[in-house]
């Protein structure tokens, strides 16, 4: 049976050694920069080499995320930096970006390359461009369903997919929110997590606004993702490595997990039933939980996948507030408690929570109370009557956790030993994997005078492996005359031997080779200039009334209308696609497999190498990536000046309403219906919006395959940016209207039409 890699986070030195020991077969982690956790605490030049050899020592790969992505004033930083991990033999680097990632594998073309989950590459073409740049393994997203992942692990490259953890409400790669409301981008490792932050649900109606009465207010916080009762199905799906979310999270936590996991994959690998243990899953709860889902691969409905009631770690019930005086709170138990654990009482309006520091029970100071018991603590939170308890923190599990990870792995060798007088001790180590040392010593073995040394005498003196990661599996020793030699050299031999095997083990990709970067590019003859993308007939018109006749629509029922109709119009297959279809423009990798004409703003192009990628898979234009400043386009721009050869036709969008989340779950459905139908016609017969708690309005544009879009509060209005634009070489300009009005289009088209021609 096929090997399967249990993959763990690691997001400091001790949740790497907690993952190790608990069993994982791979770590991912990230360095100071290029990395989607940019707040973990990550691991500095001196940090990672040690990670990269205390991993290989234990026979688990180490993957660095460098999945951001990257503007053209950073890549040489960005280059510089993965030759350093090749340099110090990572064994695979996580990428987003798809410039970087042609370049790193032109560069270094023995490198293992894995296509991020912020790649967004989810169907079978995405695959196919995947391929081009040499990606050997795609993190498929977490909205992948057990369906399209027994097709997608039969595409050619190796499939990995996150079976525990957080989950974005957004598809990866694909969420602008955090960039555009606080300037910390998803894309750059700085997402400030909008999703879990209080909202409201609007409908418009013709008598005025009414607010969605909805039980919780975190209407865009999912559950954790937790799969271990359908691991089965996910490893008969041909699913090649299981990843675990948390690079944030405690060295307890990551044990906690990791140990699970590995007992499932284990049962699974001997045929055994995969079974969940309720302790266990107690324990987890403790550590950190939101509320479990089993996610989008088994289809689990919006109501089942989100947790509106609270974003951040609940715990497990503690017990309940029976009496609040002045200075106590007096609390009946349901679960043993602590001094050091910590609580969290639930309010009405904010929760608030604390550490245990005195614990009474009788009056008396306590250490530890059991369940059912009555305690008092102090006062330091707000609580009221009745009110539930929530243990947040086990001090006695996370101290049983830490012990169980202090190095206690073991790796299985086989000793050899020979022994002749006049020759040096010959000591030959193969361990479990095959790596195999020879050592000698530094003087030759002695004739005996007295007592010979015997085989126990070798055995004693090779096993003492306490403080290595070794253990001896079986030895063998050769001894030819009656010889001697003491002690102390025997032992010096055996640290020798054992150093040279570490070694090895710890350095496992010799003669690593180096290449050339080279790409070229189709220069823009014949600019596209002025085209638009619409959704009603009415938008439609008005483009076409203003002269504009590169029109492309992402609604598939107005493009029949329109084609029925004998009318030039195009199709947009937009950022997520399921089916193979007919289309002039895409918003995703496997469009540059499908040779679309143009390439929207959702494939995240920010750098020269990845629109020269682009370009060369036959794009005729590129909308940049909406994560662009005026500097950073500026600087793309000059990029391609410098080599005197032109530039591919890129494009801006100077007007629309950005999208800023993509999901599966709709909270339209989830919230004001049952949340359980696709399909439900809601968005078709009123307008919702989301309000937050500054009362900014953010549509719901809902697409036809029922994925909820999530528009930004006001458009995005570049218009007067043209002329800019225009001087750095730009000359095509992409307008994308959703919920305009037909005045309104009409009314941004004049302006357009205002700025180019005082620009003429």
């Amino acid at each position: 049976m096929k090997q399967v890699e249990l993959l763990a986070p690691a997001g400091s030195m001790e949740a790497l050694r907690a993952a190790v020991q608990a069993g994982c077969n791979a770590v991912y982690l990230g360095g100071e920069a290029f990395g989607a956790r940019a707040f973990a605490s990550n691991f500095d030049h001196d940090q990672m080499i040690e990670a990269i050899r205390y991993a290989h020592r234990y026979g688990v790969k180490v993957y660095v995320t460098m999945n951001t992505l990257i503007y053209d004033q950073e890549m040489e930083e960005a280059i510089a930096y993965a030759r350093f991990l090749y340099e110090q033999d990572v064994d695979a680097l996580l990428i987003q970006d798809l410039g970087f990632c042609d370049r790193v594998h032109q560069e270094l073309p023995d490198l293992e390359l894995h296509a991020s989950t912020q790649m967004h590459i989810h169907n079978i073409q995405g695959i196919e461009t995947a391929k081009k740049l040499g990606i050997a393994r795609v993190v498929v997203p977490r909205e992948t369903t057990i369906e399209e992942l027994r097709i997608l692990t039969k595409q050619g490259v190796e499939v990995e997919a996150f079976v525990h953890g957080a989950l974005c409400l957004s598809y990866s790669g694909q969420c602008l929110m955090s960039a555009t409301l606080f300037d910390r981008s998803g894309n750059r490792g700085e997402c400030a997590q909008p999703c879990r932050m209080r909202y409201e649900l609007w409908r418009q109606t013709k008598n005025g606004d009414e607010r969605i009465d909805v039980k919780g207010s975190y209407l865009l916080s999912p559950r954790d993702l937790f799969t271990l009762k359908e691991l089965p199905m996910l490893l008969d799906a041909g699913i090649c490595s299981l990843k675990i979310e948390g690079r944030m999270k405690k060295p307890e936590y990551v044990a906690q997990v990791v140990m699970m996991y590995r007992k499932a994959i284990d049962a699974w690998m001997k045929q055994r039933p995969v079974t969940v243990d309720e302790n266990e899953l107690h324990a987890l709860s403790k550590l950190f939980s939101r509320g479990f889902t089993d996610g989008h691969a088994f289809q689990a409905p919006g109501r089942a996948m989100m947790n509106p009631f609270r974003p951040n770690h609940q715990g497990v019930v503690l017990g309940k507030v029976i009496k609040v005086s002045n200075h106590r709170i007096r609390i009946r138990l349901q679960e043993d408690l602590h001094q050091g654990d910590g609580i969290r009482i639930l309010g009405k309006v904010e929760d608030e929570g604390c550490i245990i520091n005195r614990l009474y029970i009788d009056g008396k100071l306590a250490s530890s109370a059991k369940a059912n018991q009555v305690i008092e603590i102090d006062r330091k939170v707000r609580a009221e009557k009745d009110a539930v308890v929530q243990l947040t923190s086990d001090r006695a599990l996370e101290k049983k956790l830490q012990q169980m990870y202090q190095d206690v792995r073991r790796i299985k060798v086989s000793i050899h030993v020979a022994a002749k007088a006049g020759e040096p001790l010959q000591c030959e180590i193969r361990d479990e994997e095959g790596f195999y040392i020879e050592a000698y010593s530094e003087s030759p073995v002695q004739a005996a005078q007295k007592a010979p040394m015997s085989e126990e005498t070798l055995k004693h003196a090779f096993a003492q492996l306490g403080d290595t990661p070794f253990e001896l599996d079986s030895f063998t020793c050769r001894i030819s005359d009656a010889c001697f030699m003491n002690v102390a050299q025997i032992k010096n031999v055996r640290r020798k031997a054992i150093e040279q095997l570490s070694a090895l083990r710890e350095r496992r990709h010799s003669d690593r080779q180096q290449g050339v970067y080279h790409r070229s590019y189709h220069d823009a003859v014949d600019p596209r200039g002025l085209f638009a993308c619409v959704e009603t007939l009415q938008q439609y018109q008005a483009c076409k009334d203003a002269g504009i006749h590169d029109i492309v629509t992402d609604r598939y029922s107005l493009f029949h209308q329109l084609q029925a109709k004998g009318e030039a119009v195009g199709f947009h297959e937009g950022n997520i696609v399921k089916t193979k279809q007919d289309a002039a423009m895409g918003g995703e990798n496997g469009a540059l497999s499908m040779k679309r004409m143009i390439t929207d703003a959702t494939l995240n192009l920010t750098n020269k190498e990845a629109v020269s990628f682009v370009s060369s898979c036959g794009i005729s234009t590129m909308v940049l990536s909406l994560e662009h400043d005026l500097v950073s386009i500026q600087a793309l721009c000059a990029a391609f000046q410098q080599e005197g050869k032109g530039m591919p036709d890129m494009a801006v969008m100077i007007y629309g309403y950005r999208d800023l989340m993509i999901s599966k779950v709709c909270v339209i459905n989830t919230y004001a219906k049952d949340g359980t139908k696709k399909d439900c016609s809601l968005c078709r017969l009123n307008r919702y919006y989301l309000k937050d708690q500054k009362g900014r309005i953010f549509p719901l544009n809902n697409d036809e395959n029922c994925n909820m879009r999530i528009l930004n509060e006001r458009a995005d209005d570049q218009i007067l940016r043209i002329p800019f634009y225009r001087q750095q070489g730009i000359r095509s300009f992409y307008l994308r209207f959703t919920i305009e009005t037909a005045e309104e289009t009409k009314n941004v088209l004049k302006r357009v039409k205002r700025t180019l021609e005082m620009g003429q």
